[in-house]
């Protein structure tokens, strides 16, 4: 999915070989001496990079799968304990998987797994969520499935079936669902770059729709005008207030960033995004969600979209900042520190109250455990621009 993260953490990888072959060669690297740096290394990984924290937080994300290859939420609801298949998720470690260049066979397996899953997933008898098929699409395509026959439904198809052709609303995503039509701009990326990718005729308008959800402040709003609205963009809406969350803006970014190549107006919209996302960024590398405060999530995803639009330093003070709630990593190593989060290496706290609860109870509870995987699977790409654990205290 992200030829940039892929050549990050490769470049980075090299350093990190580089560096410990000139160690066992007597090297003065550590009295003040340069290691050697391959010409093709990305700007931001001249300086070791940390790679284990990546590796180790795949491992754990993997070391969740269910007997059948997918991933597993468990919520409560009125007293009520339920266990399901989530397949977003399971998607959304794939895509990471696929981005880091990690566990490529294990990325196969839950892909596979996610095949069964999609009648559920994107929806049938007649139901068509336009949000889950892009996204199911957009696996289709990076792991090199037919997008006409993936898990036997033809995904490229449904996705086109759901994108309004009426000139005041083209290009626009929406469920055809008796529940209601819950599209927005995240389903909205995804259509349009996987459609992008299969060279569909609709890829254009879907584009130019999800262009016009940029607020003129840089931001990508979440929810759509009202149908019925004469104007549908952004600016043009004061129907409702348009929530500045960074993991919106971030996860568009992501999909978007492939189709910049080409595309001025695509462009010029990273670039307003770009600017946009580094002022909402703390001095500590830390972003905030408006209603769930400073996290893991948010963080990973701002961060992962500033390491794909070339904001290397930024992109790295994001993952240091993510690895100091890694168990294993900055969220405690010895037993002590660690507590009952032994043998939990690599999964990635949400915040600090749940590094802390998590040392206190362990996450032997899957109620406890969820929010951790869920949190996990956005958030582990952006720890390939991770710097050498040194560089970050």
């Amino acid at each position: 999915m992200s030829d940039r993260l892929r050549l990050f953490a490769a470049g980075a990888a090299s350093v990190v070989l580089v560096a410990v072959g000139a160690s066992a060669c007597g090297s003065d690297s550590q009295e003040g001496g340069t290691d050697p740096v391959p010409a093709n290394a990305p700007a931001a990984s001249t300086g070791a990079s940390d790679l284990r924290a990546l590796e180790l937080a795949a491992d754990w994300l993997v070391g969740n799968l269910n007997a059948d290859g997918l991933l597993e939420n468990t919520s409560a609801y009125q007293g009520k304990t339920s266990t399901s298949v989530n397949v977003g998720s399971s998607i959304d470690l794939v895509l990471g998987l696929s981005a880091s260049g990690l566990l490529a066979q294990e990325a196969t397996a839950v892909t596979d797994a996610v095949a069964q899953e999609l009648p559920a997933y994107v929806g049938s008898g007649g139901e068509l969520y336009s949000g889950p098929s892009a996204k199911a699409l957009s696996l289709a395509v990076d792991q090199g499935r037919d997008p006409h026959d993936f898990g036997g439904l033809d995904l490229q198809a449904r996705v086109e079936d759901s994108v309004a052709t009426k000139s005041r609303i083209a290009g626009r995503l929406a469920d055809q669902s008796e529940f209601g039509d819950y599209a927005n701009s995240i389903g909205q990326s995804y259509a349009a770059a996987a459609l992008a990718a299969v060279g569909s005729d609709r890829a254009e308008s879907v584009t130019d729709f999800l262009l016009a959800q940029q607020c003129q402040e840089g931001f990508f709003r979440l929810a759509f005008a009202a149908k019925g609205a004469v104007e549908q963009g952004c600016d043009a809406d004061d129907s409702l207030p348009a929530e500045q969350a960074p993991d919106t803006t971030a996860l568009v970014a992501v999909q978007l960033a492939p189709l910049a190549e080409d595309d001025e107006q695509v462009q010029d919209a990273l670039a307003a995004a770009t600017e946009w996302l580094l002022a909402q960024q703390a001095d500590d590398g830390s972003f905030a969600d408006p209603e769930n405060g400073t996290n893991s999530n948010t963080t990973g995803l701002a961060g992962w979209a500033l390491l794909e639009l070339g904001e290397d330093d930024a992109a790295a003070r994001a993952a240091a900042w993510v690895r100091d709630l890694q168990v294993g990593q900055g969220g405690g190593s010895d037993e002590e520190s660690l507590g009952k989060l032994a043998g939990e290496t690599g999964a990635l706290a949400y915040d600090e109250a749940s590094l802390a609860e998590g040392r206190e109870y362990g996450l032997a509870d899957p109620l406890d455990r969820s929010p951790w995987v869920v949190a996990g699977v956005q958030a582990f790409p952006v720890l390939a621009a991770a710097p050498a654990a040194e560089e970050s205290e």
